[in-house]
């Protein structure tokens, strides 16, 4: 995606602990290379098993690319996603989609993983 960076960090005695050394040198990397006039929105949350505020943002961010980059509006994009990542069924010929707010970190998973598929089948760089 364009301009965004996700990092998983853990938290010790008060300090961010970087998994890996990779990891803190993408984010000094990322934080170098933007423009001073740079304005940037950050989504902090803690993981459970429930799902995290990043995992919804970044879900909503790539619903939102793939909407402007292939024509189609956010809530066509997001019923896709959902289906894609088989969070709806079918019962008396009625459609029925887990809300993402309802979704376990699994089922965000999934549902990231069905927007970067839906991404490379139609061109849209979403890793």
């Amino acid at each position: 995606m364009k301009d965004n960076i996700f990092i998983k960090l853990s938290v010790k005695d008060g300090e961010l602990i970087f998994p890996m050394k990779a990891q803190e040198t993408k984010l000094n990397t990322f934080l170098k290379n933007l423009p001073d006039d740079a304005k940037l929105e950050m989504f902090i949350g803690v993981t459970t098993d429930k799902g995290s505020n990043p995992q919804l943002a970044r879900i909503h961010a790539m619903i939102r690319q793939l909407a402007n980059d292939i024509g189609y509006t956010f809530e066509e994009i997001k019923l896709q996603v959902k289906r894609t990542a088989g969070l709806c069924f079918t019962r008396n010929n009625t459609e029925y989609c887990k809300s993402f707010a309802d979704c376990d970190k699994d089922d965000l998973n999934l549902a990231i993983q069905a927007c970067i598929e839906i991404g490379d089948f139609s061109g849209v760089q979403l890793r």
